[in-house]
Order: C-alpha cells, then structure tokens, then sequence
C-alpha cells in the first residue's frame, strides 16, 4: 500500500492526535525555519500490521489495523529536539510516548532526509520501545538546509569556534566537548534540557487533571439536568393522574 502525506485529509490534523491523552506536551518549534510549516500537518504510513501518524513538532502515534476487536492505538512519542550530528540537524526526537514494558515509555527518533516528496517512508523498532522511523522531504534536499552553525547567533557561533579550538588543541576531553556543545545547541533552542522536559512533563500533567474536573462538572451538571427534567415528568404525571381520578 502506498504512504500518503496529508494535511488535515478528513480531519486528522496534529490536534487530533493529541486526543491520546500524550504524558508532555510538545516542546517549541525549533531548527530550521523552512520546515516551520510542517507544524499542525500529519503524514501516514502503513505496513502490513500498523498505521503510523507523523506530526512534525507535535508526535507520533501507532495503529494496530490488524486487530478487529479492541485494536491497539498509542503515541509512539512527543516532539522535544533536535538530534544533531556532524553540524547538522539529523533528526527529531520524539520522547514520553505511551507505557511500554515496565516503567518505560516510547520514543522515536525520526530521521529527516532528502526526497521528492514530503512522507513517512518507514517505522521500525529495532530495540525494545524504541523506534526510529524515516521521513524525507524536498524541504531538506538543498546543501546547506540542515546546517546548524550559520543558523546560530553571532555570539553562539563565537563561542562553537573557541570550543573547536581547544578540542583541536587537545585542551578538552571528548567528553567535555560533547557536553559544552550541548549547552550551546540548548542556548540555541535546538536541544531541550532536562528541567525543561520536566516542566512540559508538568504541564501535560496539570492540563489532564483540569480536563477530568472539567469532565466530572459536566457529568454533575448533565445528572442536574436528568434529575429536574424527571421530577418534572413526576409532576405531570401526578397532575393528569388527579384530573383522571
């Protein structure tokens, strides 16, 4: 069967999905402004056993279409950042999707990749709860469209270019390297740290609790509602019943 990418094709759109009830919320728009467009879209992949949805910066999620009784549907994982290799935006990085296994949760990391046009091609999970899938788009297929240090700020830049230096001159372990471009990639917006994955952990959280009170007071205000409209049937059935007496 043939993938489709779609954009609000009989109403399926980002929002749609988000009725999964996702544990976070999704993270900002980040990386390249030429894919900023592809927020609020979804692209559909099928197999023989699954329909996968991808929403760019929002999540992605798993169809069971095999199944004809209680078929399996859940989030394959939310938008948090940018996996960068090499000076460039390789792929997003979608975390806290539904349960799996003991105290684990999916995460996908979705390649983004050079084609002629904009589709899910492919999900696998080669490991336990994780996947990884691939996507590819025109959007990407010029040079330098995923090149990550001329879209930094002149500071940021600056500060890239001293820690090349000193890794070149051996002045800093690998280790450190990595770790010092993380928290430029952070200051940048493109990689999420951890408190900041918690508070969208949070907000998730406080929403979903304010979604079931409001649930609870509409159930209260529907039994209001039942409960006058059949004393009011008691009381015409009370007043006909003395008219035929």
């Amino acid at each position: 069967m043939p993938n489709n990418g779609y954009s609000n094709l009989n109403g399926l759109d980002a929002k749609t999905e988000e009725k999964l009830q996702a544990r976070m919320k999704p993270a900002n728009v980040s990386g390249p402004h030429h894919l900023y467009h592809l927020d609020g879209k979804c692209f559909k992949h099928r197999d023989l056993k699954y329909e996968y949805v991808f929403c760019p910066f929002n999540n992605i999620t798993q169809e069971d279409i095999q199944a004809f009784y209680e078929p399996y549907k859940g989030v394959l994982g939310v938008w948090l950042d940018w996996e960068i290799r090499d000076n460039k935006f390789a792929a997003m990085r979608m975390v806290e999707g539904s349960s799996c296994a003991m105290h684990n949760h999916r995460t996908t990391k979705v390649e983004i990749v050079c084609g002629a046009r904009s589709e899910l091609v492919s999900v696998s999970e080669p490991e336990k709860c994780r996947y990884s899938a691939k996507f590819v788009t025109p959007e990407v297929c010029g040079t330098n469209a995923m090149v990550v240090y001329p879209r930094l700020s002149t500071e940021l830049r600056h500060m890239w270019d001293v820690l090349e230096t000193d890794r070149s001159y051996g002045d800093i372990t690998e280790k450190g390297y990595q770790k010092e471009l993380d928290r430029i990639m952070m200051a940048a917006g493109y990689v999420v740290s951890p408190e900041v994955q918690s508070s969208l952990l949070e907000k998730a959280s406080s929403e979903k609790r304010k979604s079931c009170k409001d649930e609870l007071e509409e159930a209260r205000r529907r039994i209001n509602e039942l409960e006058e409209e059949l004393r009011m049937k008691e009381d015409i059935i009370v007043e006909l019943e003395g008219k035929v007496n």
